[in-house]
């Protein structure tokens, strides 16, 4: 045999208990030198396949490798079924229930053991009826659901709710051991900060009155929402003599001027309007702009804004790592 460009002891034949004789495929080499292969053959750490006469992998244990590949077929005894989830909705919200074909818990479970680790971050941007957040939480990792209908209310919270308590015993509680725990905040998406006008023009929403305005608009620039109960222009802040006024007016130069008087030097105060006429720059201590270009430059979406509702809860515990297991490498020549 030739060395095909790798070292002599990697280039060898395998002869298998059946009597077929194996060697490296053109191009290649085993991967394990010749002697190292010896010594796993007597361990017992060499698979010749069911029939003893198949190309040889070595067995590996899940302690000495990261995972291993998953099987593409999962049967029903496995990961469960619709019947089953269906009776999982039915012991969290009764008989009546709006989803068909909602998903069994222990179906979930299996594809985050495939792609996630404890304390990895899971995002369901269709959450239904929160399946995906539960077992998620039950297993330890953190969680993003995000669900635009009234499921939210109606079956998200309930269910999460549950979960933390404690208080939902089935799917997959007793395979992770889940007691309880933890918490999650809950976000309630505010409406479009702004709309278009019958020219298609981006002008301010009539959704939103002046203080809803004042805190989304200090929310995107970076400041506390903080108005003062004294000066009308003082509604956020970023430090003890930076500020910010939100107003739908147009600001002329005599009012930018006042303005600026009552700011004064030691201290600078960034203006968002409607619009507003003369130079900005003719004030040091003003740094003046439209709302719709200041919202449609600090907005991912071009129009909306998030300013939202939260509910702090302290974070799950993490869940103990599972036992190692049985794995076996079935790539070919791995030898």
């Amino acid at each position: 045999m030739t060395a095909q460009g790798y070292r002599p002891n990697q280039m060898y034949e395998i002869k298998a208990p059946g009597g077929n004789v194996f060697t490296p495929p053109e191009g290649r080499c085993w991967s394990t030198i010749e002697e190292r292969f010896k010594q796993l053959l007597s361990d017992g750490r060499i698979f010749f396949g069911m029939n003893n006469n198949s190309q040889p992998n070595i067995i590996r244990y899940l302690s000495e490798v990261e995972g291993h590949v998953p099987w593409t077929w999962w049967p029903h005894d496995e990961v469960g079924h619709t019947d089953e989830s269906k009776k999982e909705m039915h012991g969290l919200f009764g008989k009546i229930d709006s989803f068909d074909t909602p998903k069994p818990e222990r179906l979930i479970k299996r594809v985050l053991e495939i792609a996630t680790n404890t304390g990895d971050l899971v995002l369901d941007s269709f959450a239904g009826s929160g399946t995906t957040g539960a077992v998620a939480h039950k297993m330890g990792r953190r969680w993003i659901m995000v669900e635009l209908g009234e499921h939210c209310h109606t079956h998200i919270i309930p269910r999460l709710k549950k979960v933390i308590d404690g208080a939902d015993p089935g799917g997959i509680t007793k395979f992770t051991n889940w007691k309880g725990g933890g918490g999650f905040r809950y976000y309630r998406l505010a409406p479009s900060l702004l709309e278009k006008d019958k020219w298609g023009n981006w002008i301010i929403s009539k959704d939103y009155n002046p203080a809803m305005l004042a805190e989304a608009l200090c929310k995107l620039e970076g400041f506390t929402y903080a108005p003062s109960d004294t000066v009308y222009w003082q509604q956020g802040r970023s430090t003890e003599s930076d500020f910010i006024y939100v107003t739908t007016q147009t600001l002329g130069p005599e009012q930018l001027q006042a303005l600026s008087d009552e700011v004064g030097r030691e201290r600078s105060l960034l203006i968002l309007c409607s619009a507003f006429r003369g130079q900005p720059d003719a004030w040091p201590n003003l740094t003046v702009k439209k709302i719709p270009k200041a919202v449609l430059a600090k907005c991912e979406w071009g129009h909306d804004d998030y300013s939202l509702n939260v509910e702090n809860l302290p974070r799950a515990p993490e869940a103990p790592k599972p036992m190692g297991q049985l794995a076996m490498d079935m790539d070919g020549g791995d030898a």
